[in-house]
């Protein structure tokens, strides 16, 4: 059953109903008015979902709306996911350089370290030597890849040839690898920048974006809008200005 005051569609996942709310809110207030009287903004998970939006309205109407896709621009984590490597606080630990991560036109994603031992965010599609971790319960072994490759390319070779990209938990560590460092170098390891996520807390990653987008123009381009004229693709917007918006809640069978 479907009652609101806006109108409402079926998601692809049976248990998930859209609801397009009419009032113009910016994103924070669109997220917290779809908390109270649902469950959060929009979650889409596929060129599904995308069609059942852009059937909601009248598209001459209503050009963008907000979802709950936004960038968090200090999400940082490792490679390795795994939790028990970990012990409380370790994941946090940071040796960056002064002014790092700068994340140069929005584009540097990915860490190196330097022969200095500090660290550096850094465009993830240049090629640099690379650090592997070998891991076997707590303990761990650093292996020097002399060989030149993208950030991916790294991750790839890590995690097919050892265990993954290198972590590193405290300076102990972090002196190993950089022992390892040829002179002049500056290697990859596996701190990277996931910046978008849903308000939710989905891990889905699609991202219907057209070629140009997310561009963050001006720096400020942090949340995400569902463009009905563009066939539903998505555009990074400024946070604060006001949009209609989509809700998901809960479905009434």
């Amino acid at each position: 059953m479907c009652v609101t005051t806006g109108l409402c569609a079926v998601s692809s996942h049976a248990e998930r109903q859209y609801h397009f709310v009419y009032d113009p809110k910016n994103w924070t207030e669109a997220q917290s008015y779809c908390r109270e009287k649902y469950t959060d903004l929009a979650t889409v998970d596929n060129m599904e979902d995308v069609t059942t939006l852009n059937n909601m309205i009248d598209t001459s109407t209503y050009r963008e709306v907000w979802i709950g896709l936004y960038r968090d621009t200090y999400s940082w984590r490792w490679s390795l996911s795994d939790t028990s490597f970990y012990k409380h606080g370790e994941t946090e630990f940071r040796r960056w350089r002064a002014g790092e991560p700068s994340n140069i036109n929005n584009a540097a994603h990915c860490t190196a370290m330097d022969e200095d031992g500090l660290w550096n965010g850094h465009w993830c599609s240049d090629s640099l030597k690379v650090v592997c971790s070998y891991v076997r319960g707590s303990d761990v072994t650093f292996i020097l890849i002399n060989k030149s490759m993208t950030w991916t390319e790294a991750q790839s070779h890590c995690r097919v040839n050892y265990t993954d990209l290198t972590s590193v938990r405290n300076m102990t560590e972090n002196q190993k690898v950089q022992e390892l460092i040829p002179a002049g170098e500056r290697v990859w390891i596996g701190l990277f920048r996931d910046s978008w996520k849903w308000s939710d807390g989905s891990s889905s990653s699609f991202r219907p974006c057209v070629l140009w987008e997310p561009d963050n123009k001006r720096g400020t381009e942090h949340c995400v809008v569902h463009m009905f004229v563009f066939s539903g693709q998505w555009y990074d917007k400024p946070c604060a200005v006001r949009r209609a918006f989509i809700c998901y809640g809960t479905r009434e069978f």
